[in-house]
Order: C-alpha cells, then sequence, then structure tokens
C-alpha cells in the first residue's frame, strides 16, 4: 500500500449514474448523551455540537438545484462503466437522496440499497476508541501492547499511532489472504485469523503507511476495553443514535433489505447475504466490515463531524491532521493541488472518508463543517473504474447546495 497523502488522492472516487429517481430522508436524529459538553471547538463554524438534520425536506430550490446538478453529470459519468449509484446529503435544513442504474445482478437501485462502505468503517472504529479515551478506559498515547498481546505490536505502537495509519504495521490484505477468502466466500473469520496473514514487520518500514491491520487491531481493542463484540459495542455507544437500522457491523449483522449485490467483476463470488461476501465483510470488520445505504451514511457524517456523537474535543481530535493529509480515522483533503480530487473540493475544508479497498463497491463520504454539510456517495462498480468522478459528483452536489 501506498502512502496516505498519495494513495487515497490518487484512487479515491467513483463515477455515478443519478437520475430522477429521488427521495427525501425524514428520520429523526435523537442525539447521544456526550461525557464533555463545550460551546466550542474546531468546527469553522465555531461551535460544536450542530443542531440535528431536519426531519423535513430540503427547501424546493435546492432539491431542484441537486436534480439539476445530477441531470449534467449523468451523461459523463455513465462513460465510466458503473453499473449503479447511490448517494445522499444532510443539512440541518433537511436531507435528500437518489438512485440510478442497477445492481451487480440487474436489480434496479434504490435510495436504501445498501452496499459495503469499506475503509469508511475506520470512522466508526476511530470514534467508539476515542469515546473510550474520553470516558478515561483508554490513553492515547499508551503503547496498544498495555491492552492487546499480539507479535504485531513489537514496535511499540500506540493507540493513536494506529488511529492514524501512523504504525509502521504492514497491511494484512495479502495476495495470500485474498485467495483464502476467494476459496470459500461463506466462511466466517475472526481478526485474529485474519491479521496472521500480515507480513513479517520491518524496521524500515514506513510508518506513515496505509493500513487496516491498525484498525483490526483497534476492534480489538474495543472488545478488550468493553468486554463485548466490536457490534455490540458500537451499535450501542454510536450507532444507535442514527434513527435506523441501516449501518450494520458484518457479518455480526445481516445487512437488511433492500440491498445492492456487488460488481462481480475482480473474481468476486457474493454469497447472497453479505456485502459483497461473508468472508471478505467478516475479514474487514473493524477495518472495513461495515454496510449502510447512502442516507444513513451520510446523516453519520454528519452526526460524527458535528459534534452529536463525541465531545467537540473528540471531534476536534479526529480531523486534526497528524499527517499531511489525515488525522484519526479522518482524510483531510487539504488546501494544495488535490491530485485526481475536483478543485473545487480544495480549500473548503472537507473531510471525511473514501472506501474502495473491498471488491464490489466504491464509496465515499464527505463532510463540509463550514456549509454543516454532509454528502455520501456509494456505487456498484469494479475496482479498476478511475478516481475522477466521483469528486467531480460530490463537488457539483456541494456546489448546487451552496447556490
Amino acid at each position: 500500500m501506498s502512502r496516505v497523502g498519495a494513495l487515497w488522492l490518487a484512487v479515491i472516487g467513483a463515477a455515478l449514474l443519478l437520475t430522477a429517481c429521488t427521495t427525501t430522508i425524514d428520520h429523526a436524529i435523537p442525539t447521544r448523551a456526550r461525557a464533555v459538553v463545550a460551546d466550542t471547538g474546531a468546527d469553522s463554524t465555531g461551535v460544536l455540537p450542530w443542531p440535528p438534520p431536519s426531519r423535513s425536506a430540503l427547501p424546493a430550490p435546492r432539491a431542484q438545484a441537486l436534480q439539476a446538478a445530477v441531470q449534467r453529470i449523468a451523461a459523463v459519468a455513465a462513460s465510466a462503466g458503473m453499473r449503479g449509484v447511490t448517494a445522499a446529503v444532510v443539512t440541518p435544513e433537511g436531507s435528500w437522496a437518489g438512485a440510478v442504474g442497477v445492481d451487480g445482478d440487474g436489480a434496479p437501485l434504490v435510495p436504501e440499497s445498501m452496499m459495503g462502505i469499506a475503509e469508511i468503517t475506520n470512522t466508526v472504529t476511530a470514534a467508539e476508541v476515542l469515546l473510550l479515551a474520553q470516558d478515561g478506559r483508554i490513553d492515547l498515547d499508551a503503547a496498544l501492547s498495555t491492552y492487546l498481546d499480539s507479535p504485531l505490536l513489537n514496535r511499540g505502537t500506540t493507540v493513536r499511532q494506529a488511529l492514524s495509519h501512523t504504525s509502521g504495521i504492514p497491511d494484512y490484505a495479502t495476495h495470500d489472504l485474498m485467495t483464502a477468502l476467494r476459496a470459500d466466500p461463506t466462511r466466517s473469520w475472526t481478526a485474529e485469523q485474519a491479521l496472521s496473514y500480515t507480513p513479517t514487520i520491518t524496521r524500515s518500514a514506513p510508518l506513515d503507511t496505509i493500513s487496516m491491520s491498525d484498525y483490526l487491531l483497534l476492534g480489538l481493542l474495543i472488545e478488550k476495553i468493553t468486554g463485548v463484540g466490536y457490534a455490540t459495542a458500537v451499535q450501542r455507544d454510536l450507532l444507535s443514535g442514527n434513527g435506523d437500522d441501516r449501518i450494520v457491523v458484518q457479518d455480526a449483522q445481516l445487512p437488511p433489505p433492500p440491498v445492492a449485490a456487488p460488481n462481480q467483476a475482480d473474481d468476486l463470488v457474493p454469497d447472497g447475504h453479505f456485502l459483497p461476501n461473508r468472508a471478505i465483510a467478516s475479514a474487514g470488520g473493524a477495518a472495513t466490515g461495515i454496510a449502510a445505504d447512502a442516507g444513513a451514511l451520510a446523516r453519520w457524517g454528519y452526526r460524527l463531524y458535528g459534534g452529536l456523537v463525541l465531545s467537540p474535543e473528540g471531534t476536534t481530535a479526529m480531523r486534526t491532521p497528524v499527517t499531511d493529509r489525515y488525522g484519526l480515522g479522518t482524510l483531510i483533503v487539504g488546501d494544495g493541488p488535490q491530485g485526481d480530487l475536483d478543485y473545487r473540493l480544495g480549500g473548503i475544508g472537507a473531510i471525511g472518508h473514501p472506501g474502495f479497498v473491498i471488491p464490489g463497491y466504491q464509496a465515499l463520504l464527505f463532510v463540509v463543517p463550514h456549509d454543516q454539510l454532509s454528502v455520501a456517495v456509494l456505487a456498484v462498480a469494479p475496482s479498476n473504474v478511475g478516481a475522477v468522478e466521483t469528486p467531480i459528483i460530490v463537488a457539483d452536489l456541494i456546489d448546487a447546495l451552496r447556490s
């Protein structure tokens, strides 16, 4: 895997095929109690928490602008080879979601179609660790080996280093693991079994290397501290506040219908239950194993970065850079050259996470704190689809909402 700034900015994205299939998201968004309450934070608006999203539809002019933006980009996105896409936006004034195209089995997508969100799962795992730190149960600057016994922790990796992908621990997603996952798509894997495929750590390995091993280890940390399974902990502490059942932790939880079958390129064999299948989802666990629909994912991003999940201090910690483009479980777009990202996303303070390391889907979550705006995009797509279209779409949707 290449370094954080280069990799995620080089391959982030997917093509959108949105047209007129839109709907309004109007669930209530209850907020969980926070251990620390304050009226200031690092949000560029100057205040955390944000107000909860409105239950009503976005005002008609904004909804019309979103639809117009969708129509403008549909023809361009169609040339990228995507089978279908869902997208959603969440603001304090209301929410919107849309879908177009088909899933991997040729069934029409709807805005509520569930897909795998890959390493956007990092945002959930990071939030749970920070919540436990907020409650005094974890020291972010302590060695992970204080809590866990693993041969991968012999370099003294701290909790904070794992959160920021600066541990230097190699990624467990090796060729040998991929071969094992393809051999039995229905097998359920534990984190320990998946981590056993991690290559030997070398002292010359760069510390700021993206590695999903960091987040499988953090999932084990969560289980050790809470005394319950990862899925139970994050659903109880974080996801129950989303006001829906549309974010699930596989394979402890089965994605509820409607679900989008994955694109079946890349030698992928779906199992008809988990996304993209049980082997890949369970081996992903606390790193890449969550599935969601676009509306629920956008609500999660809004709540997380709007200070409705963590204290203002915890929210600020997530979005404070540790490397040039990454905080704690959070990609920070920054103000400089954006690589394959649309240039309009630079300089607006966008934060969030891409999700592209599992086959069958591509995903993107971006939040613009200045506008109190969250945008989520989920696509049924092969892994070789380019890195340009999704950021363009996100930028068009943001422009439509800001006009």
